[in-house]
């Protein structure tokens, strides 16, 4: 698998972890909302002007968790598209075929720069594996997680 799949499944794997945080907490703040605004209009007592600013206090955090949400678009864009800049993989290519040829005049190193220089590469190539195996092992638990949100809607469209 090369460098630029690597990436397009890491990028996949946070952008459905924050799509089905962000559908939690959507779906946590709707029940807390419906629950307050019960709470106000059972409430006696209340002026008119309260429940003003209550209203307006509820639709100022629906305006921040729209604004979150367009921003981790924008963000989510901006990296997919540098990423897709093949510029960036034909450096991290360059600069892998480098690091291979300063590796293959290695009988010209000192034998304890070598030796670390192996090593480096070796720790480097373990962990590049260990990444790309925990990946493989849990993306598949955002393809199948059914946001929250979606499944409240459901059921609210069926009482109705």
């Amino acid at each position: 698998m090369n460098n630029k799949e690597i990436m397009r499944q890491m990028i996949d794997f946070h952008r459905k972890s924050f799509e089905n945080c962000f559908s939690m907490m959507v779906t946590i703040q709707g029940q807390a909302e419906k629950l307050f605004k019960t709470f106000v209009d059972q409430t006696p007592g209340l002026s008119d002007e309260s429940k003003q600013i209550m209203d307006q206090w509820s639709q100022a955090y629906k305006k921040g968790i729209d604004d979150l949400r367009k921003a981790m678009d924008e963000g989510c864009s901006k990296v997919e598209t540098f990423f897709n800049n093949n510029t960036t993989m034909m450096f991290q290519e360059q600069a892998e075929k480098m690091f291979n040829a300063f590796l293959n005049q290695a009988n010209w190193m000192p034998h304890d720069l070598k030796k670390t220089m192996e090593e480096l590469a070796a720790t480097y190539q373990k962990s590049c594996d260990e990444f790309k195996q925990y990946v493989d092992e849990n993306v598949w638990r955002m393809e199948y997680f059914s946001p929250v949100a979606k499944k409240s809607k459901n059921k609210t469209k069926q009482k109705k």
